[in-house]
């Protein structure tokens, strides 16, 4: 982590904070942070990030709080120069992760309203170098992880299968070759499906499905046997509804490529 923190700084600050440098004295200062409403993410970071500047901070809230607007997050205490050098690091930290979080929990408010046992994924699309945090910010919405890495489970998708000879003999074979791993197939059709289950996949995903053809498909695959089915594909905020009382599991790229930011100031005082 301190790592990563000092190398964000180093790109934003590039040689130097001139215009703090050339208009204020480096004199000690207070400042405020607010900002909301929403669900918070990013608070240990910026603990981390205001540590390493040399910042004194005092907060009472923990990453996943609700806050309401205008809400005073942090109070701060140090070095002019210090204060206005992190200001907008820390301030796109909490924005970006905050707006993941809050949108993570409109999304898993509004699927659980019609399955309250429906599990809403976060997907590998994320931006590159922030994918831990991310998916943080998705936990602390209430969301839940699908892959966090290439090596956390079997996702066989369409390419694979271009690429190979059948779902069966994927499914077979990547038992043989990875036995602890979860194995999940993608299906574009119901057809593929039936054959995911049949060929005894941990998990099927139904990628791109209407809500007529998800259910119907599910339907057919419960007189199978009891497979985990993941919706995926074309999911929102506005039809989630729609899928919700059908699967097990929703991933939605959205939570991550879509959230808007909540919105966090700085002030001196």
């Amino acid at each position: 982590m301190k790592k990563v923190l000092e190398n964000w700084l180093a790109e934003d600050v590039g040689k130097g904070d001139f215009t703090s440098q050339a208009v204020v004295e480096n004199s000690p200062c207070n400042a405020l942070v607010t900002g909301g409403p929403g669900i918070i993410s990013g608070i240990q970071i910026c603990k981390e990030l205001l540590v390493e500047s040399n910042i004194k901070f005092e907060t009472s809230f923990n990453d996943g709080d609700i806050i309401g607007s205008e809400t005073s997050i942090f109070d701060l205490e140090g070095n002019a120069h210090d204060i206005l050098k992190t200001e907008r690091l820390l301030l796109n930290i909490l924005s970006h992760l905050s707006g993941i979080a809050t949108f993570t929990h409109s999304v898993v408010m509004e699927a659980k309203k019609v399955n309250p046992n429906v599990e809403i994924l976060a997907t590998r699309k994320t931006i590159p170098g922030l994918r831990v945090f991310e998916k943080e910010a998705v936990l602390h919405g209430g969301g839940k992880t699908h892959r966090l890495r290439l090596d956390d489970a079997i996702l066989i998708k369409d390419n694979h299968l271009k690429l190979s000879n059948n779902i069966s003999d994927a499914v077979s074979q990547s038992r043989l070759k990875f036995p602890d791993l979860m194995i999940e197939v993608e299906a574009d059709t119901p057809e593929q499906a039936i054959e995911a289950a049949k060929a005894d996949a941990d998990r099927v995903m139904l990628d791109n499905f209407s809500p007529e053809l998800a259910k119907t498909t599910i339907e057919r695959l419960k007189q199978i046997s009891d497979i985990e089915i993941e919706i995926s594909g074309g999911i929102n905020l506005e039809n989630i509804t729609e899928y919700s009382p059908y699967s097990d599991l929703i991933s939605l790229s959205g939570l991550t490529m879509s959230a808007p930011p909540v919105d966090f100031s700085l002030h001196v005082i």
